[in-house]
């Protein structure tokens, strides 16, 4: 099923995408002073974004922000479809991203959930995640079965998105009701037992009118881990009308329920080369600064005790108004909010002390006692106003969108105590790091008790963008954006930290097109990092005090479409570099200063779309060189280092071939280089490079019903997946898949 995305451009003749405010009224009438062009071709509802099901090919972004097509967008910008995301069997968000290069995986720690939590081009991505082109909260594993397309933009994106985006972000451009009857229904079984349902329906049910409803049920076990399970189901409606008219509401709502048992991984052996009064026991010597020699598949949490159940719910509402065959007015909504509970093990190796000196993994066992608890509520409300246009200026034409956003975001945590009852805890139980017990016996119960953590975030934004063609091979970019950003945090009865910050957001691009199936551009934009990004402030030092840390990003690339326009090719040259980043002012920790640099600079390449009529093919390659190129005191030791969570190379590929209509095939690559987990040298544990394979078989019995095979890690790698301070989570082990798909 294809969703509509609407939005204004050159190479299209009906426009969709609307919004109203104070501010789309100012730019109204100040672009009524242009000499106004009656024979300008209207513009167009856009194909969706994925064009076909069966292209991998993508022209367009799913943000009306970007008002270019891909190929005339001076920015790297991957889009996966729903036919890559159908043929790779995607069900998670950490599934689609196996197709985008230079993105790697950080585990849940301390303050930080489980989740999709990710860094792009060696910065933090884990707040730059959103839905529609709304920022999405919260911490938790997206599933994909009401998601159209996954759109990763790289580089900063303030301008666009607001704070964050400093590597770059992601967003999920979820299904909507269009007019059409039409229906899928989805079974699969996996080699661990599991299974997976999904629906998909289209309902036309006026002339203007559609409804469609996409259900899930999953219960998943995670091959090459013991004991760890997921289970789901989630339903999504959404009501449009108005469709094909110049006045369009569409109401989305979204339930989505987990229930898991969560994983912390392996501990690591840590590096304790710089300390004096730590040091790894002899059996651990030659596994220092690393991974543990043990099966991946060990489980060191407890079945009896920990669990981890997740309530994510949003409804969002969209009008948009078409004011003429040139302008169109946007308005967005969305209310949501994920509530989180979970207890979970941080398997970490138990210690003995001699002459004051601690000896780590002496007997090689791990604690059951590391408990980290969690009931979270994270909420949100925002509503955004958009002006998107096309205007004329005797014979330049100017494609702009001006808009405002009012959003509110709130944290809350709770404490949940055992009160001495938690029997792994208290006399804590101890397991072989060979040979564990999950299974241990417990006996506790948790509850809240009287801590409380509040979090608020008020922001108010403002921007502007402007793509102005001059001529068939000109085209100028500008892009501005003013925030600003108010939050509060209170722990307990304490005074409330407050921050009030306020920052200017920029972006400006030239393209040049010296055929019409090729452009070249450079672009320069800036992003910003307040210290309350997650909504939290540290409260160990002086960071609620601290400005902003700015970041500076340039591009230099070049796109081409060729083979007759069905394959996209693409190469950049990146640099960013953070100017001002925390670092230590005081050598204890205690204060921290904006006098640090990072750097990271790199080369990307793409192709997406069809080789031939029976060959497509989604392949991606990263060069990344991130470094601490400046620190204070004792952050100095890491001048020179890598940015944590950062290889060097990456690369992605998937390629399916039909042999007739009935029998295809497809074969996928991934690699990822050594990473470590700080930039510290002597504190830092390191991640080794790995590859994996997969295959997928495909047979289309009829028109209607196709069978589907798919094969993941083949060769059973053992690796590490999302990095942590203290743990690691390793990838899925060998897995295979049988589904069944039925559409009419």
């Amino acid at each position: 099923m294809t969703q509509q995305v609407c939005k204004p451009s050159t190479h299209k003749s009906s426009l969709t995408k609307p919004a109203s405010s104070a501010l789309a009224v100012a730019v109204t009438a100040a672009l009524s002073s242009f000499a106004y062009a009656e024979e300008l071709r209207q513009l167009p509802v856009a194909e969706a974004t994925a064009e076909t099901e069966k292209s991998y090919k993508v022209d367009e972004s799913s943000s009306f922000k970007y008002t270019q097509p891909l190929l005339d967008t001076a920015k790297t910008i991957t889009v996966i479809p729903q036919s890559v995301m159908k043929d790779r069997g995607v069900e998670s968000l950490r599934d689609a991203l196996r197709n985008v290069s230079g993105i790697s995986f950080a585990a849940g720690e301390g303050g930080q959930p489980t989740g999709d939590s990710m860094t792009i081009r060696g910065f933090s991505a884990r707040t730059d995640m959103f839905v529609d082109g709304i920022r999405d909260i919260a911490g938790y594993t997206r599933d994909m079965y009401n998601t159209e397309a996954v759109e990763v933009a790289k580089g900063p994106g303030s301008a666009v998105n607001g704070r964050g985006s400093t590597g770059g972000s992601i967003n999920l451009d979820t299904k909507t009701a269009t007019l059409e009857n039409a229906n899928d229904v989805y079974l699969r079984v996996g080699s661990e037992g599991d299974y997976r349902a999904t629906v998909d329906s289209n309902f036309k049910v006026g002339e203007t009118t559609a409804l469609r409803v996409n259900a899930l049920l999953d219960d998943t076990d995670k091959a090459g881990r013991d004991e760890v399970n997921n289970s789901a189901y989630g339903l999504a409606l959404s009501l449009a009308t108005g469709l094909g008219t110049k006045s369009r509401f569409v109401l989305n709502a979204d339930i989505n329920s987990q229930d898991n048992l969560p994983d912390y991984g392996l501990p690591w052996v840590s590096n304790y080369s710089d300390r004096e009064d730590r040091i790894i026991a002899p059996e651990l010597a030659a596994d220092e600064g690393g991974a543990p020699s043990v099966p991946f598949s060990n489980f060191y949490g407890s079945v009896h005790r920990d669990y981890e159940e997740i309530n994510a719910n949003s409804i969002t509402a969209k009008y948009e108004y078409d004011v003429s065959p040139s302008t169109l007015l946007r308005a967005q909504a969305r209310i949501g909010s994920v509530a989180r509970e979970s207890i979970i093990n941080a398997p970490r190796f138990t210690y003995t002390e001699v002459d004051g000196v601690r000896i780590y993994g002496d007997g090689a066992q791990i604690s059951l006692g590391g408990e980290k608890t969690r009931d979270t509520d994270d909420s949100l409300k925002v509503i955004q106003f958009d002006l998107v246009g096309e205007y004329q200026t005797g014979s330049v034409t100017h494609n702009v969108v001006a808009g405002v956003e009012f959003s509110q975001e709130r944290f809350e945590r709770w404490g949940l105590e055992d009160n001495g009852s938690d029997n792994l805890d208290t006399t804590p139980v101890l397991v072989s790091q060979y040979n564990p017990d999950p299974y241990a016996a417990y006996t506790g119960t948790y509850q809240r008790d009287d801590s409380y953590q509040d979090a608020t975030g008020d922001n108010v934004a403002i921007y502007v963008f402007d793509t102005i063609t001059l001529n068939e091979q000109w085209e100028l970019t500008a892009g501005l954006r003013s925030d600003k950003f108010e939050s509060d945090y209170r722990i307990d009865d304490a005074e409330p930290i407050a921050t009030d910050q306020s920052m200017l957001s920029w972006s400006v691009a030239a393209v040049y097109k010296p055929v019409a199936n090729g452009s070249i551009y450079f672009g320069v934009g800036n992003s910003f990092n307040p210290s309350a990004e997650g909504l939290t402030v540290s409260t160990r030092n002086n960071w609620a005090d601290l400005d902003p840390e700015e970041n500076t990003s340039y591009e230099l690339g070049t796109k081409w479409a060729l083979l007759n326009n069905r394959l996209n090719l693409n190469a950049a040259l990146f640099q960013t570099i953070k100017t001002n980043a925390r670092t230590d002012a005081e050598g204890d920790g205690s204060i921290d200063a904006l006098e640090g640099e990072q750097e990271v600079s790199g080369l990307e390449l793409s192709a997406a779309g069809q080789l031939s009529d029976q060959w497509a093919v989604m392949a991606s390659y990263t060069f990344q060189d991130g470094k601490v190129t400046k620190a204070l005191n004792d952050d100095a030791l890491t001048e020179g280092e890598a940015l944590a969570r950062s290889p060097k190379n990456s690369f992605s590929l998937w390629s399916t071939y039909d042999f007739n209509t009935q029998w295809s095939a497809g074969v996928g690559a991934e690699f990822m280089d050594e990473r470590y987990n700080s930039s510290a040298p002597g504190s830092r544990e390191k991640a080794d490079s790995y590859t994996t394979l997969e295959l997928m078989l495909a047979y289309q019995l009829t028109d209607q019903f196709r069978l589907q095979l798919n094969g993941t890690n083949l060769t059973d790698e053992e690796y590490v997946d999302s990095l942590g301070g203290g743990h690691f989570i390793p990838g899925q082990g060998r897995y295979i898949r049988l589904g069944g798909s039925y559409s009419f």
